[in-house]
This record gives C-alpha cells, structure tokens and sequence, in this order.
C-alpha cells in the first residue's frame, strides 16, 4: 500500500471535472448512506470544484472505526419461532445465505415499509394473529444507524405502536405473509440481488 501524505496531489477524474489534479488534504467525509460521518481523515480533493474525489487505503481503519460508532445496538425479544420465520424466509431468497442476512433482511423491509415500495395495510393487525401470541424467549440483535433507528420510530408512530419491539415483531410477520406463505413475492428478485451482494 502507498501511504500519501497530507499536500500529496495526483491526477483523477472528477464528477463534476472531469480529468483534473487532485490534492490530499484533511475533510470531513460522508458515509454512502448519510448516516454519518468520519472526520478529519486524509481524502483527495479536486483542485477545481474542491469536492472530495477518493479517499485513501490507509483511512479505512478511520472509517471502519467511525461507522461502528455511529451504529447502535438494538436488542428485542421475539418468540422463538420469529427466528424461524426469518431463517425460512432467508433461504427462499437464496439457500447459501446464513442465518446473519436475517437482520438485513428486517432492515430491508423497515425502509421498503417507511419508502411505501410495500404497503403498511393491516401491518399492526398481525401483531393480533394467533402466529404472534407466544412467549418472546429469544433475544434478535443487531446494530443500527441512525438512520435505521429513526426509520423505526416512524413506523412505529404510523401504526400507533408502543414498543420498538412491536414494530420488529410486525416487520417479521409482514415477511412470514409475503415469503414463507408465499402471499406476496413481488420482491423476491430485488431481495435476490441483494444476497448476491451480501455474500
């Protein structure tokens, strides 16, 4: 790996630029998903519209330490058959998936649900059918951005919900109806493009 230095330059083509020069210097970088942002980490910035063009090899520990940072974790109990569902769920999208895309793919329905690409009619009243009434015994957790997280507070004021957990319980439901009875399989194909980057 070359190590640049900050005032380093080198040629790059740029967005906006095009083939233009570019010098190292110190910024305040996006993450891709706006959730976020690393700060003051070397990045090559375009000497003519001065829009950061690339960011170094060497930043990436900076970076990988600032995105953990931002994510939080989120811890809800479910019933043990919830983790079923997904793992079911799961393998219909693709049978080489392990259990690790579940969480992915509850972050997936959130925004699809939040975005309207699936719709929220009777989202709420699965929470009442005889499949949700057991005892929650597992623990589901992962870490999520801010982002997320307010995706989740939205849903949750949508369909007049007390508890984050609720909404969890709600989103697995909707992927129970849609995949593992096979009620709605309209996103089968994007969900398949998504494993194929996942794995």
């Amino acid at each position: 790996m070359k190590i640049v230095k900050e005032g380093d330059t080198r040629n790059v083509l740029c967005h906006n630029c095009g083939k233009s020069t570019a010098t190292y210097l110190l910024r305040d970088v996006d993450f891709s998903d706006r959730s976020g942002a690393v700060k003051n980490i070397l990045a090559a910035v375009c000497n003519g519209c001065q829009q950061v063009v690339s960011i170094p090899a060497q930043c990436t520990p900076q970076i990988k330490q600032a995105f953990d940072q931002s994510r939080q974790p989120l811890e809800v109990r479910v019933p043990a058959h919830f983790l079923d569902i997904l793992n079911v769920a799961t393998q219909k999208i693709d049978e080489s998936l392990g259990e690790e895309f579940s969480k992915t793919l509850i972050l997936y329905y959130l925004h699809a649900l939040i975005s309207g690409r699936y719709t929220q009619d009777e989202l709420k009243s699965l929470l009442n059918s005889e499949l949700a009434q057991a005892k929650a015994s597992k623990r589901l957790s992962m870490k999520i951005s801010p982002r997320q997280m307010a995706e989740l507070t939205a849903l949750m004021q949508q369909q007049n919900l007390s508890k984050i957990s609720d909404v969890v319980k709600a989103v697995i439901l909707k992927i129970n109806q849609d995949l593992v009875q096979e009620k709605n399989l309209s996103g089968l194909a994007e969900l398949r493009n998504v494993a194929a980057a996942f794995c």
